[in-house]
């Protein structure tokens, strides 16, 4: 029995289903993604949450058909808002003609900055994990340990990562950092271009017909039992627990699993606009170098893909950290990208705010020095998650892989 049809419960159901063992696995609501689902609205693909593919990550490479996916690769790089206006920081070996054009521009990174970059891709270079040998710190006191300004460090990699941490005093681990830094200097970022469902629905499509069970949410889950909300309990000799680290917290007895640390949140605003009001042309991130928010970046989707927008409609993203609760939320991101972009925003029309209350996890965010949580809680009880791995699509492939080899080995079963 598997319990959760993200991507950690779809990636363990793969490895049960490729050895031939029966399974069920039951999901609480109405699709298969968890976190990674997108929501079409008037013809527009809105993923919930701002979020992007890494195509380098190792275990996504071994479990996904690429080019199925469709993606879409995303500039590398960002366009950067300060003093009024944006600055270009552009990867020197994917885009080299735009690195050069920004050479000189040293209002987002100084000529010295540029070199600690070159420095740090060959400190990142080759990394398939997070590496476990370095010394745990926190990313701001890596980055400023190894020579970036505090320009650099305010202006692009607080923004930049801060957006993928979910939090913006880059409290996160340095060894996260540097993986991610590999990631995207190997692959770049991309994005399906039917959005990111299309990542777990890939995974759910090669699944034995009648497995996966929908809008059937559990309500408790005891060694051999798991009780469903309706009432009804099933008997399960061994049951993996594919949930969120809150969900895992509050379906097992009390002390099977320590209390988690508060989630990190994010909301997204989605706009659509006429080809007519839309001056971004490229497909790239546009990141808040102010510091003023409370719009962290903006990217127009339909610049990547096209298919994210019925034709001649653009689809664009204005993502935030955390949940701000104020009624005048619109307004107020309005008003920011209108500095931003002119005039021209008054027209975007709204489509839906977003906000992902447990978006990810806290606490494998701030120490990776440690293993990974193990696959088995107890005998016949198991977990898997991005919160036993490290935080990203990759560390819930991963994790989902070793929950369901664990359970595998449990049975006697090769691996």
């Amino acid at each position: 029995m598997i319990i959760g049809a993200g991507l950690a419960g779809l990636a363990c159901a793969r490895v049960l289903a490729k050895s031939g063992v029966p399974f069920t696995l039951l999901e609480c609501s109405n699709g298969v993604g968890g976190r990674v689902r997108t929501d079409v609205v008037d013809g527009f693909r809105l993923d919930r949450g701002f979020q992007v593919f890494l195509p380098a990550y190792p275990e996504a490479r071994r479990v996904l058909d690429y080019a199925a996916l469709d993606l879409r690769p995303i500039f590398r790089g960002a366009d950067v808002f300060v003093k009024d206006r944006f600055h270009r920081v552009a990867d020197p070996v994917g885009h080299p003609i735009g690195a050069f054009k920004s050479l000189w521009d040293e209002e987002v990174v100084s000529i010295r900055d540029k070199w600690f970059m070159l420095v740090l891709r060959k400190e990142a270079f080759g990394l398939k994990e997070p590496p476990r040998g370095l010394p745990e710190m926190e990313a701001e006191d890596y980055l400023r340990e190894f020579g970036f300004s505090e320009r650099m460090i305010d202006r692009f990699f607080r923004p930049f990562f801060g957006g993928i941490f979910l939090e913006k005093d880059l409290r996160t681990s340095a060894r996260m950092l540097l993986f991610l830094f590999s990631m995207f200097d190997r692959g770049g970022s991309a994005l399906p271009a039917q959005g990111m469902q299309a990542i777990p629905d890939q995974l759910a499509v090669a699944l034995p017909p009648g497995t996966l069970k929908l809008n059937t949410p559990v309500a408790h889950v005891r060694r051999g039992e798991v009780g469903l909300e309706s009432g009804e309990l099933i008997q399960a000799d061994h049951i993996v627990l594919a949930v969120s680290e809150d969900a895992a917290f509050r379906l097992l007895p009390n002390g099977v699993v320590n209390m988690p640390k508060p989630s990190r949140s994010t909301t997204c605003l989605y706009f659509a606009a006429n080809e007519a009001d839309m001056p971004l042309k490229d497909p790239i991130l546009h990141l808040d170098g102010d510091g003023r928010g409370p719009v962290n970046s903006i990217c127009v989707l339909s610049r990547i893909a096209p298919e994210y927008a019925p034709p001649g409609q653009h689809l664009i993203s204005a993502s935030i950290i955390g949940m701000p609760s104020s009624a005048e939320l619109e307004d107020v991101v309005r008003d920011q990208m209108t500095r931003w972009f002119g005039p021209c925003v008054s027209r975007w029309r709204h489509l839906r705010s977003i906000q992902v209350r447990h978006a990810q996890p806290e606490a494998r965010q701030l120490k990776l020095g440690e293993a990974s949580l193990a696959p088995e809680i107890e005998p016949g009880l198991y977990r898997c998650g991005d919160w036993c791995e490290d935080v990203s699509i990759n560390g819930a492939l991963l994790s989902g892989r070793h929950a369901g080899e664990a359970l595998l080995r449990a049975i006697g079963e090769p691996v």
